[in-house]
């Protein structure tokens, strides 16, 4: 995987050289030149410009080719391919190749004479040329067997080459100045209207918006930009799919937070009503009634007596009754009559 940077040249040549060149970061073997000589960059750079009188403006173009350290590439390779990949994207130009290794990643830096040795002209890259240049080095890794990378992916964060310079120079642009306020009132909102009030409350941003879009609005530098210009996140689809994130979020953490407690609509209707089925509580009802007629059956059994068990005249009757079998002599037969026990309710006398 090679990825591909264009670098701010804010540098002057000479400090740019020096940087390249610092002990440990390269060797004498990794330093490549096209159409020029290692040992004489500024001068032979300098040379072309003066020739066709290009000494103002832009000076150089710098770019970097970083390779994944996990396509485990040697260095020898890394330059050699840098070196393909420029001469088939930058022709007539002046060209600095030095190849460092002192980060996991080994990459290649590039720096180009901004003027044309053949005709005298600037060279201009456009971000479609731009665009050009990393599918070529793509092509080149795909070849070799490297790690491609989606350059079709949209950066979360898109700075200009203009914003790039004044943050080298320490100033803070007014583009980044939204991305913060946006980011500060995002992570304190819950929707995408909640968003638009806080930065309008607290901020004085205003927001355009429309179906598919979203601009803010700077309230001193009084300009506006379009979401997708300040960076992927910041459109109105990232936005809201961040809010329906968030939301998601939340509702998995409490549910962590109290994983046998159930919620209370779960269980209960909007008017408190339970959800149980009829079915259920009907089950439960009959489960139990089943449980009172098995235990009254095993009672009855074991307080029935057998079919040839005697009757035993001075058993206790049930309470409430009296026992009314008066003594009679052997051989005669009495009568005995069945006496109603008395149930008192509420005070008054009844017989059952």
């Amino acid at each position: 995987m090679a990825i591909v940077k264009s670098l701010a040249a804010t540098k002057t040549l000479t400090n740019q050289l020096k940087y390249l060149q610092k002990e440990g970061k390269t060797r004498e073997d990794l330093k490549e030149g096209i159409n020029c000589s290692v040992e004489n960059i500024e001068r032979e750079f300098n040379t072309i410009k003066l020739l066709y009188g290009k000494t103002e403006g832009k000076q150089y173009y710098h770019f970097t080719q970083a390779f994944s350290p996990d396509d485990n590439i040697t260095p020898e390779k890394v330059n050699k391919l840098g070196k393909e990949w420029i001469e088939n994207n930058i022709k007539d130009h002046q060209v600095y190749i030095v190849t460092h290794i002192d980060k996991d990643h080994i990459h290649n830096h590039f720096v180009i004479n901004s003027v044309n040795m053949e005709n005298g002209n600037k060279l201009q890259i456009s971000p479609k040329k731009l665009l050009e240049m990393k599918i070529a080095s793509n092509k080149i890794c795909e070849r070799e067997g490297l790690t491609k990378i989606d350059i079709n992916r949209k950066a979360d964060i898109k700075k200009t080459m203009a914003e790039l310079g004044m943050e080298l120079r320490g100033i803070t642009t007014w583009k980044d100045e939204l991305r913060q306020c946006i980011d500060f009132a995002r992570e304190r909102t819950k929707n995408l209207e909640e968003l638009k009030e806080k930065l309008e409350s607290d901020f004085k941003i205003s927001t355009r918006e429309t179906k598919n879009s979203i601009s803010f609005k700077h309230p001193e530098q009084n300009k506006s930009v379009r979401g997708k210009n300040l960076g992927n996140k910041y459109t109105k689809g990232e936005i809201e799919n961040g809010f329906i994130g968030q939301e998601k979020g939340i509702r998995r953490e409490r549910a962590e937070q109290q994983p046998n407690q159930a919620t209370r609509t779960e269980y209960e209707g909007k008017n408190g009503v339970r959800k149980h089925t009829a079915k259920r509580e009907l089950g439960d009802i009959e489960t139990t009634i089943r449980g009172i007629e098995q235990g009254v059956k095993e009672n009855l059994k074991r307080e029935t007596p057998g079919d040839n068990a005697e009757l035993r005249s001075n058993e206790t009757t049930s309470p409430g009754v009296e026992n009314k079998q008066p003594n009679v002599e052997r051989g005669h037969r009495t009568t005995i009559k069945s006496v109603k026990p008395k149930v008192h309710s509420r005070g008054d006398e009844f017989e059952r």
